[in-house]
């Protein structure tokens, strides 16, 4: 079994790094019968176009204010059973500093607990020819 699957079948919250593809983790997690959220970045993203990925991707609310506080206390608030899966592929596309604020705000979620919560940084989108 993998780390992957473990956490999951545990119901544990974490973040973690995978050789598998976005579209993997996304198997893995419907197995599991996790809500799964594809967070998958193609492109140079700068904050705003990401946070309106995020939107789209974790179904935010209207009122979500589009800036990093916002985006925390949106994230905070997502509690489905049995737990959430994020496969975030192309981090690279963001810049440094948004790379980590993105960590910090992931890593916070995932502390909060009690609903499990757990984002896979994966290898790419989709699994390589």
């Amino acid at each position: 079994m993998t780390s992957l699957t473990v956490t999951l079948a545990r119901r544990e919250s974490a973040v973690l790094r995978s050789d598998r593809s976005a579209a993997d983790v996304r198997a893995v997690g419907e197995r599991a019968g996790w809500r799964v959220v594809d967070l998958v970045l193609e492109e140079p993203t700068d904050k705003a176009t990401f946070l309106a990925k995020c939107a789209d991707a974790f179904d935010l609310p209207d009122h979500f204010g589009h800036n990093w506080d916002a985006l925390a206390d949106c994230i905070d608030d997502i509690r489905d059973e049995p737990g959430v899966l994020v496969a975030f592929a192309g981090a690279g596309h963001l810049s440094d500093h948004d790379r980590e604020v993105i960590r910090e705000i992931f890593t916070e979620r995932v502390d909060l607990g009690p609903a499990p919560f757990v984002v896979v940084a994966a290898a790419a989108p989709a699994t390589q020819p």
